[in-house]
């Protein structure tokens, strides 16, 4: 009884405390904003102050270390914004501070003009980062300013990806490089309010952990849940292209000698989704700092092989245009041949080479290799297997072997599910095309 009393006592007491700082910031001159960016994660809080005939301002912004970082940015957008962004230190119990300029709907960029530094209180502690700033001169920068009278002073907030398939960001560089927000918002805030004081005292000696509700800030529109999807989307159609569909299209040629047709739908699909994945990635390179030179090896090696898809799929149309027109194998029908086999394997590299890039954890870059590798070592096996046996010969087994050759050495009247009319010839290594319509049919 006594114990239970004790409980009600300090739960009566805590919330007591609680309210008192809720209650007493209203009357300071702070403006705080407080929002939930997940659920069960804790809150996102950015509080200002600007001591009185003063232009200096001191923050306090603080956010769960479960995002890879938290930011907080001047503006309605990202243009021109002004942004304080955190993260943890390379070893992980500490905290870096970057005051970055945003000039677009990018990444934004490390601002050495910012006169930014930490104060106390500034750490990583109980799951959640924390910073206790002041700024020098962070009321004009090119393209911006922050008007201390205003009421309603937009603000924008994002945090970083919380994904756990990403190596965890820990960087003492103010220039680290960044993955998209997983969310971002807007609010307001009130400037005038936060005027007031000495030295931001006041905002450097509040508990805001305690503080569960906004003061002289409001949240603008809804938060927005986001993600890396533009990078999901070209990771997943390359990926299909080349590790699905390109080489599901030389299985099946090896596999079904009559499947010519099908072997030239399918690596054009192939390529069509390629070039898709190839501009998408063009773009994508516009929007982070360390991929708008495009002299990354992932850009370089990746254009290159997007290239070299489109010249073999040419090779193989006009390898089968020349045949068709003089029924015999060409100097095309080798190269594409063996290109694909090297574009490949070439691909694989590319696309590791590209999710080390995009700090994604080693056991998913060692999962796709694997994965990937059995794939190509399957086609492989294949265009072995098929070099040293006679795909008509197989075919014939299950058939019969009533038919014979024919003076031009082909199997006739062999139905096909394309056509009325189907012929084999003897496999040639130079053709990878095994098999090709008649000197008469009218296809």
């Amino acid at each position: 009884m006594f114990v239970n009393f004790l409980g009600l006592l300090c739960l009566a007491l805590s919330s007591l405390v609680l309210g008192q700082t809720n209650a007493d910031i209203q009357n300071d001159p702070i403006s705080v904003f407080v929002t939930t960016p997940g659920s069960g994660s804790g809150n996102y809080v950015f509080a200002l102050n600007v001591p009185s005939n003063s232009e200096d301002i001191y923050f306090h912004l603080s956010g769960p270390d479960a995002y890879q970082w938290i930011a907080v940015g001047t503006g309605s957008e990202m243009k021109n914004s002004l942004m304080f962004i955190a993260y943890l230190n390379s070893t992980g119990t500490g905290v870096t501070l970057s005051p970055r300029i945003s000039t677009d709907e990018t990444e934004p960029s490390y601002s050495s003009s910012i006169n930014v530094e930490t104060l106390s209180g500034t750490g990583v502690a109980n799951g959640t980062i924390t910073v206790n700033g002041r700024c020098t001169n962070c009321t004009t920068w090119n393209k911006g300013s922050l008007d201390l009278k205003s009421m309603n002073q937009a603000f924008i907030y994002g945090l970083g990806p919380s994904s756990g398939s990403l190596v965890k960001l820990q960087s003492n560089s103010l220039s680290a490089n960044l993955e998209r927000h997983s969310v971002y918002g807007n609010f307001e805030m009130n400037m005038t309010k936060a005027t007031g004081g000495t030295n931001g005292t006041t905002l450097l000696s509040t508990s805001f952990p305690s503080i569960t509700t906004s003061s002289g800030a409001s949240q603008d529109g809804h938060q927005t849940s986001d993600g890396n999807w533009p990078v999901i989307i070209h990771a997943a159609v390359l990926s299909i292209a080349f590790i699905i569909i390109m080489p599901s299209g030389a299985i099946f040629l090896r596999i079904i000698p009559a499947s010519v047709r099908w072997h030239w739908v399918n690596q054009s699909l192939a390529t069509i989704l390629i070039g898709i994945g190839g501009v998408l990635g063009l773009w994508l390179s516009t929007m982070y700092n360390r991929s708008s030179s495009y002299n990354s090896a992932h850009q370089v090696l990746g254009i290159i092989c997007v290239i070299a898809v489109f010249v073999q799929w040419f090779l193989g149309f006009w390898h089968h245009y020349q045949y068709k027109k003089h029924q015999t194998p060409t100097k095309y029908g080798a190269v594409h041949l063996h290109m694909g086999r090297i574009i490949l394997v070439f691909a694989i590299v590319v696309g590791a080479i590209g999710l080390s890039w995009s700090f994604v954890k080693t056991s998913i870059i060692i999962a796709y290799v694997v994965i990937a590798g059995i794939i190509v070592a399957i086609v492989l096996a294949l265009s072995v297997l098929k070099r040293h046996t006679s795909a008509s010969f197989s075919f014939l087994q299950a058939k019969g072997s009533e038919r014979s050759l024919n003076a031009e050495g082909s199997y006739e009247n062999i139905e096909d599910p394309f056509s009325n009319r189907h012929e084999y010839r003897p496999y040639e290594s130079n053709t990878p095309l095994a098999s090709y319509p008649h000197r008469g049919d009218s296809r």
